[in-house]
């Protein structure tokens, strides 16, 4: 075995995140490490990366015990990990962070150069390398954070939820790339919720619950339904398609333009799910965000029954409420240094007229993660100390918990296991019953086409076409994304 790690475990105060586990991985093989939010995968991997120290157990690496005490000593090592929360430098360009992951090569060289680039040309070609990464949408950031690593020359390379943010096309380049890796001799982790992962990559599932392993087999000995099962320990039916919607319309956008966007003309109705498709960096992000008041539009309108959102930022302008689920949770809706409990609170302190009772804060925090299964219930920890998963369903929780008259929903389901996954379409359907109009965002046309009841597909900034649910197809949906054919709104 090229890694065998015996009896690891770790504990962040009363909570056990990692319980006697036992893992090994072979040279050439993929591993798809599998649990629900919480279950300790990435702290597992931590672990191994050298992120955290174990307070028991052991690393092998190729037969020899090996303390790792850092990230350094990893990649010496020959380990290389892509996190699911980004690494990079947001004010250099993506060659220079590719660079700096050289610690041995040239820094600014024709042949150092033509190096560090050769992965980005076969894994995401349509990256300019002088872009600076505060400017690319997160699907292209991971892309970056996966060629950072391979960069490196690593020998065993850990990928934490690698296609959460992807579109299918660079999801079919990865998938090629890890298969082509695996049979170079290279062994990788998957850390993933997605059972498209795993069909498609791995070669042994592993599945952790509450810190320990208990399941692991060869993928041929496992069904999807069994994989599920061992996660959640329930069986999980997907949640029924929503009922055409027969609304008046409430929110009517016209002639936004601004901020990347151009132009952008359409309609949801009350109850409605309106959807939005599309390459990462052609609008979505600038969209929300001029919607959701965090940007000013230069020209056009956004009318909420009747009364305009725009410049809305927490209250200006309408008293409609806004329910914003932002892409990239941990950089844009939580202070990770501040407290769960302050986090859920952040909306409503501005328009608080005394001290809070932190007291009842408090309680009302543990109400509000209980419900939304944010997991340690602690309303005293940082945010900053929850996982990916968990953190963004505390933000749902602040953003949700009270029917809003509008969703801005970017990606919500990032990161979210099988189950947590089903409990945010859930979430969505029900405010849909309840008359919010739902502005959904997301990569995932399977869950689009299963839920929206219309698809716009957002292209250069524009809106290339809209289509309803019925004739919204995969083919259809890519079609107007790559811009090979149109489709009347």
């Amino acid at each position: 075995m090229a890694i065998r790690l015996r009896g690891l475990s770790k504990s962040f105060g009363a909570l056990r995140a990692v319980d006697g586990v036992d893992l090994d991985l072979a040279e050439g093989e993929v591993l798809a490490l599998l649990g629900e939010n919480g279950a300790g995968k990435s702290t597992l991997m931590k672990l191994l990366y050298g992120v955290h120290q174990p307070d028991a157990g052991q690393i092998e690496i190729d037969g020899r015990a090996q303390s790792i005490s850092s990230p350094r000593m990893a990649i010496e090592c020959g380990i290389g990990m892509v996190f699911q929360s980004f690494t990079l430098f947001p004010a250099l360009t993506v060659l220079e962070n590719l660079q700096l992951s050289r610690p041995h090569g040239p820094w600014i060289t024709r042949v150092g150069r033509s190096e560090v680039l050769e992965h980005l040309a076969a894994l995401a070609p349509g990256i300019d390398p002088g872009r600076r990464i505060g400017e690319l949408s997160a699907g292209e950031r991971q892309l970056v954070e996966i060629v950072r690593v391979l960069n490196a020359r690593a020998k065993w390379i850990i990928l934490d939820e690698p296609t959460a943010v992807l579109t299918p096309a660079e999801i079919e380049r990865l998938y090629k790339l890890v298969r082509s890796l695996a049979g170079a001799g290279h062994s990788l982790v998957l850390i993933t919720h997605k059972m498209a992962d795993v069909q498609a990559c791995a070669d042994r599932v592993v599945v952790m619950r509450r810190g320990k392993v208990i399941d692991a087999a060869p993928l041929g000995q496992r069904t999807a339904t069994q994989l599920v099962h061992a996660m959640v320990g329930e069986s999980q039916d997907a949640v029924a398609s929503p009922p055409p919607d027969t609304g008046a319309q409430r929110l009517v956008v016209k002639r936004l333009s601004g901020n990347g966007i151009r132009e952008i003309n359409f309609e949801v109705g009350r109850g409605e799910i309106f959807g939005f498709a599309g390459v990462a960096g052609n609008g979505q992000l600038p969209l929300a965000e001029t919607l959701a008041g965090v940007v000013a539009p230069l020209g056009g309108a956004a009318d909420l029954d009747g009364r305009s959102i725009l410049g809305h930022g927490g209250g200006r302008g309408t008293d409609a409420r806004i329910g914003y689920v932002p892409e990239l949770p941990r950089e844009n809706a939580v202070v990770e240094s501040l407290s769960a409990t302050i986090n859920l609170a952040l909306k409503r302190l501005a328009s608080m007229r005394a001290f809070p009772d932190w007291p009842r804060e408090q309680e009302s925090a543990r109400t509000l993660m209980q419900r939304f299964d944010v997991r340690p219930v602690e309303p005293l920890q940082m945010a900053g100390a929850f996982s990916g998963g968990n953190l963004q369903k505390l933000v749902l929780a602040r953003e949700l918990a009270v029917p809003p008259d509008l969703v801005l929903a970017c990606y919500p389901t990032t990161g979210l296991d099988v189950a947590a996954t089903h409990a945010v379409h859930r979430l969505l359907l029900e405010l849909s019953d309840r008359g919010s109009c739902v502005i959904w965002f997301s990569e995932d046309l399977d869950e689009l086409i299963a839920l929206a009841h219309r698809i716009a597909v957002l292209r250069a900034g524009r809106i290339a076409g809209i289509l309803r649910r019925e004739a919204a197809t995969r083919h259809a949906l890519g079609a107007l994304m790559s811009g090979t054919t149109a489709a009347a709104a």
